[in-house]
């Protein structure tokens, strides 16, 4: 358990931080959703009792602090059925839930078929529907309800012996489809997000072009499916497909959050366009990344979007990296997700804000086949290791300003033995220079430890072996000025 303190009056803030097995190949948790009093994860799974080739739907309903309630599997079946994103699961307009997926029939997956679940929040199935498309393969990365009451998606289709080609499916309010088209067929590509405009739909992905290699592709087509414009984006170089996100703030603009690669290194990519792909402005974060990963864009409420990308570990694999930007494209904060091993590929693929204002996180462990699931707070936060979650009070003495707005003060470990260890971040605009002083008192009003924090950023280590189990209250001040910034509490065992 860690304590992680941040600027806000009365407020709980709760972590976790878990991975979840099951006697199984296969427990991917590639969606999540908030409930009232907890959260769902979506995800497939073998069936461990049955030796046959069959995987279902799973759903976990877990705690506020992550801990399972319930676990259910909505059908086993003959194949292998994926979820790859949050972009897969949706809640309905009439308060149910949708399952978007792809099942294929063999290990060569030679055909993949779409297949719809509708159910309800009991799990009961109200309807299935797969859909058949003979001699290719689909999948789709993301499924939205339409105002006309059906549902529209967008993914890829192939043909075998085929690459990938930009896709788009339309089905009525029981799955029964209506159109679907390829775009651009003679050229590779894939559709990882659509939204709904006043004329038809808004597509975003990649797409392969002979001189310019892959790159970023956002088109719009008419509500039959018709294309309208299209765009693409980037350099010379193989850049990340893009994903979209309706900009509330200014009607008919949309966030574009990408990575472009410049001379072989990849760097994220954020842009404004207007509702006919013309750039407003564009933003290259001069940091070197993994990929962007397919987790829907969320909104802030500041205007901006948070989004998740993947770095390279020390050994090559991947992890994944939480990001927050501004309205105007700059980076707010960046947050790796710790307890991520170095030694194998580790995804987070959805992000839903939760009831606190921070965000739960879900995705999967792919080496070890096992599904993660992580609650952050509204800073990007979480508790420190795989398999711990933690309640942390956050509170402000009386009358003291919110000078650390923006920055950020943790204390680790709570429950400390020997030693408790003090990151900081002093935002400039409160202090240029930094260098705060943390104080621990007893409950006597006694000081009996002291750390300088010098600059503005940093971690300090602190002995703690010398004093009595207890609780112990520290106050962050400036000597300078004599100014209390923060305070809190600490446990030592």
């Amino acid at each position: 358990m860690c304590l992680l303190y941040s600027l806000a009056h009365g407020q709980n803030n709760i972590y976790f931080n878990k991975f979840f097995n099951l006697d199984t190949l296969t427990t991917t948790s590639g969606a999540c959703s908030v409930l009232q009093n907890g959260y769902l994860f979506c995800g497939v799974c073998n069936n461990p009792n049955d030796a046959s080739f069959k995987q279902g739907f799973y759903f976990r309903t877990t705690d506020l602090y992550g801990e399972t309630i319930d676990f259910n599997v909505l059908n086993y079946e003959e194949g292998i059925t994926w979820i790859i994103s949050g972009g897969n699961l949706m809640e309905t307009v009439d308060g149910n839930l949708l399952i978007a997926a792809s099942k294929t029939y063999s290990y060569t997956g030679v055909e993949n078929d779409i297949i719809l679940v509708k159910f309800n929040p009991q799990l009961g199935v109200l309807w299935k529907k797969i859909l058949d498309q003979p001699g290719t393969s689909e999948h789709p990365y993301q499924v939205i309800p339409t105002s006309d009451a059906g549902y529209i998606m967008a993914g890829v289709q192939r043909s075998p012996g085929q690459n990938n080609r930009f896709y788009v499916l339309k089905t009525d309010n029981l799955g029964n489809e209506e159109w679907s088209s390829q775009y651009h067929p003679l050229q590779h590509g894939s559709a990882f997000s659509i939204y709904e405009t006043d004329t038809g739909y808004v597509v975003s992905g990649y797409m392969q072009y002979p001189d310019t290699n892959t790159d970023m592709f956002i088109m719009e087509i008419n509500k039959q499916g018709e294309l309208l414009w299209d765009k693409h984006y980037g350099g010379d170089e193989i850049d990340n497909a893009c994903l979209l996100l309706p900009n509330s703030a200014i009607n008919n603009t949309y966030f574009v959050a990408s990575a472009v690669r410049e001379n072989t290194v990849s760097k994220p990519f954020v842009a404004l366009i207007d509702s006919v792909g013309e750039t407003i402005w564009s933003k290259v974060i001069e940091q070197p990344i993994g990929a962007l990963q397919e987790a829907p864009l969320q909104p802030t409420p500041d205007g901006g979007f948070v989004c998740l990308y993947s770095y390279d570990t020390e050994y090559g694999y991947r992890a994944p990296w939480f990001w927050r930007f501004t309205a105007t494209g700059d980076t707010l904060w960046t947050r790796r997700i710790p307890g991520a091993p170095s030694n194998n590929n580790t995804y987070l693929k959805d992000i839903a804000p939760t009831h606190d204002g921070g965000w739960v996180l879900s995705g999967f462990n792919y080496s070890q086949q096992s599904s993660w699931v992580v609650k952050t707070d509204s800073l990007g936060h979480t508790c420190s290791f795989i398999g711990c979650d933690s309640t942390v009070v956050v509170e402000v003495l009386p009358g003291i300003p919110q000078l650390f707005e923006g920055g950020e003060l943790q204390i680790y470990p709570v429950p400390a033995a020997t030693h408790l260890y003090i990151r900081y971040q002093i935002p400039a605009a409160v202090s240029p220079s930094g260098n705060a002083v943390w104080r621990l008192y007893n409950a006597l009003g006694r000081q009996v430890a002291e750390a300088a924090l010098p600059g503005n950023v940093g971690t300090e280590q602190v002995s703690v072996a010398h004093l009595p189990a207890g609780i112990y209250y520290y106050w962050v001040v400036f000597p300078a000025s004599g100014q209390t910034v923060a305070s809190g509490k600490v446990v030592v065992e």
